[in-house]
């Protein structure tokens, strides 16, 4: 499963932050937007935390 995380903020814009296969979740440095991405990894639901939006890619 491939998963997005991306940054939807007023101030900083709206933006792709990473990309990539599940097994890479590790990489990213970002500890609120990696624990979310483990959370979607686990059942495919799109989250919501603060600025982060993290979904499965399609």
């Amino acid at each position: 499963m491939r998963i997005r995380v991306e940054v939807k903020n007023e101030i900083l814009g709206d933006s792709l932050f990473w990309e990539g296969d599940e097994s890479k979740i590790e990489e990213i440095r970002n500890l609120p937007a990696k624990m979310t991405a483990r959370k979607v990894a686990k059942d495919g639901k799109t989250r919501i935390l603060g600025m982060w939006v993290v979904s499965e890619v399609k």
